[in-house]
């Protein structure tokens, strides 16, 4: 009976330890994905500035375009080049932000499959 109770025993801790290494596990991999979709939304963010950039581009040019041609008044360039640095700021603070997450939870690009053409399209830019 002694053999039977010990087996028992062994049994149910063998069972506990399975459960308590599968919602280890489980709770692993929840914390790896979120990491992985807060890197996807971080790309995002960049897409979007960098969405920005290109608009004050094309606004800067023809800003200068038609101080060029008439009024040599560059001042009306300036706010718009501060929202382009401002722009390049956050990219860099999302890139670095992005190298962090990656680093303390060693995640991989693989891991992740989330790559920057996927964000290409279909996201407008955000106000």
């Amino acid at each position: 009976m002694a053999f039977l109770d010990k087996a028992l025993k062994l049994g149910k801790k063998v069972s506990e330890t399975t459960a308590s290494v599968a919602k280890s596990a489980a709770l692993a991999a929840k914390e790896k994905s979120e990491q992985a979709i807060e890197i996807g939304k971080l790309r995002k963010d960049i897409l979007v500035e960098n969405g920005k950039i290109n608009k004050l581009y094309e606004e800067i040019g023809r800003h200068a375009f038609d101080i060029y041609n008439s009024s040599n008044d560059f001042t009306l360039l300036e706010p718009l080049f501060a929202q382009i640095s401002g722009s390049l700021e956050k990219i860099e603070e999302c890139k670095d932000r992005i190298e962090e997450i990656k680093t303390t939870a060693e995640i991989s690009d693989e891991d992740i499959q989330l790559e920057e053409e996927d964000f290409e399209e279909g996201f407008e830019e955000e106000e």
